[in-house]
């Protein structure tokens, strides 16, 4: 099974060491475009997303999670948080419970 990783040509060509396929994309539409195409490609077992991109193509994730392990993961600057909500809302669906959660 293969790993893969959309996002910006600067932020994720370094994964590219780690045998990880990288993807580098302009915009979210082409994001959009590739991770269809890679979820249909059954050869991936998970495919990283930086939070940049996935912000703009929420709906499309959601629909293709039932078909595939994607992982949202903070991109160039500051993070946007998404990558922790989206972990939170996994976990939680696996767990039951909300274990990210900073209140006791």
């Amino acid at each position: 099974m293969k790993i893969a990783i959309i996002g910006e040509k600067d932020a994720i060509l370094g994964f590219s060491a780690l045998g990880i396929e990288t993807y580098p994309v302009t915009d979210a539409k082409e994001a959009g475009e590739r991770l269809k195409n890679l979820t249909q490609n059954r050869d991936y077992a998970t495919i990283y997303l930086t939070e940049s991109l996935s912000s703009q193509i929420k709906e499309l994730i959601t629909e293709l999670s039932d078909f595939s392990n994607i992982v949202v993961i903070p991109g160039r600057g500051e993070s946007l948080g998404l990558a922790r909500e989206r972990l939170k809302k996994i976990s939680e669906k696996a767990l039951g419970t909300d274990v990210l959660s900073n209140e006791e």
